[in-house]
């Protein structure tokens, strides 16, 4: 740990192997490559993926992964200067990896443009990309085993003989500031009350957010909503919209442990705003994207996070919080995990139950001290 008196810089993991390497949690929906996609990208860009590389991707093609930074080669140790070895912490799917000289070409630019980064731009091939054009490579101008180059497609920023050295100096870092700091004081406390909700106590009142009228849903706008979502909604959520179609709850605290403390560090907010939204109101995540991300945006997204059509919002605070059905394991005919994210870009899981009669049998009711 090292930084200001303001910023505390944690290392919470240190060289993956090539079975750590996936964020298991972020790559929910994902599915492995096949062998006919590495065989199709390897006839497209002229090269052969290498074993590690096909080792990877036979577990997932593309996706998160848990450790993508560096530390800083002029500031060692000084983890407000990390930089990310890996863009945005995901590597491509294979249909998405791309040649330089393809980039040269798609862009217009002339013949030496990469010059700087590769005798042979047709060798240099990008595996992960950021908007800042940030991009990994592999680079096969020494032969069919490629080395590992950082580029800024200007310069050679890191370049590794072989994958060993690469995922030796990946790390997964965190900075603690006042704030998350505050969010787990060991001080602060949750007067919670043992007894889990039931469907005559779990609403609270209709609400506003959606114009919620306190009544309840027929089975007719259930079924609609399902169709309009392409999921089916658990049963016992069925039963709630019921009694109410949406609104407050009293019951927002759900334990991250089996047997919680009254420490606030145990415990997790997870109905945003205490509110449920009404059945005319759930929407999907590609859907919620799609309100403020177009294009480029909204493509990049959907490749960051796989079948994001197949997680329904339940509750959301702004972009930062929600509540969400998630689908995309068992596919959405099926009973859905109840995950709390945290952060649009990233969905980072908080809490998750493997279904909804268990999440419902995990809500509290709390006030913190």
């Amino acid at each position: 740990m090292s930084g200001a008196s303001s910023l505390q810089w944690m290392v919470y993991g240190r060289a993956p192997t090539l079975d750590t390497f996936w964020d298991e949690e972020l790559n929910l929906g994902r599915v492995a490559a096949t062998a006919e996609a590495i065989a199709e990208t390897e006839t497209r860009l002229g090269i052969v993926v290498p074993a590690w590389l096909r080792t990877l991707y036979a577990r997932y093609d593309g996706g998160a992964v848990r450790m993508a930074r560096a530390e800083s080669i002029e500031q060692p140790g000084q983890w407000l200067k990390a930089e990310w070895l890996i863009p945005r912490a995901r590597l491509l799917p294979l249909g998405e990896w791309f040649s330089f000289a393809q980039l040269r070409a798609r862009e217009g630019y002339r013949d030496d443009a990469y010059a700087a980064v590769a005798a042979d731009d047709r060798l240099l091939i990008a595996i992960a990309i950021d908007e800042h054009d940030k991009t990994l490579c592999l680079d096969y101008s020494a032969g069919t085993e490629p080395t590992i180059v950082l580029t800024d497609q200007q310069r050679r920023l890191r370049e590794y003989a072989d994958a060993t050295l690469w995922l030796a100096d990946l790390i997964d870092l965190q900075y603690w500031s006042p704030a998350l700091q505050a969010r787990h004081d060991p001080a602060a406390t949750l007067d919670w009350r043992p007894e889990p909700p039931s469907l005559a106590t779990f609403w609270s009142g209709p609400g506003f957010w959606d114009d919620a009228s306190g009544a309840p849903a027929s089975e007719d706008a259930i079924v609609a909503a399902e169709l309009r979502l392409g999921v089916r909604l658990p049963a016992l959520l069925r039963a709630l919209y019921r009694r109410q179609d949406g609104g407050y709850t009293r019951f927002e605290w759900a334990p991250l442990g089996r047997h919680p403390s009254r420490h606030f560090y145990d415990w997790e907010n997870v109905v945003p705003d205490r509110y449920l939204s009404s059945l005319g109101h759930l929407r999907t995540l590609a859907d919620v994207a799609s309100d403020f991300q177009n294009g480029t945006e909204l493509s990049s997204f959907a490749r960051m996070h796989a079948r994001c059509e197949h997680i329904v919002v339940l509750a959301m605070h702004g972009i930062h919080w929600m509540l969400c059905l998630d689908y995309r394991e068992r596919g959405p005919g099926q009973e859905p995990d109840v995950v709390y994210f945290e952060y649009f870009d990233e969905l980072i899981p908080r809490y998750r139950a493997r279904d909804f009669d268990r999440f419902f049998t995990d809500l509290r009711q709390g006030e913190l001290d």
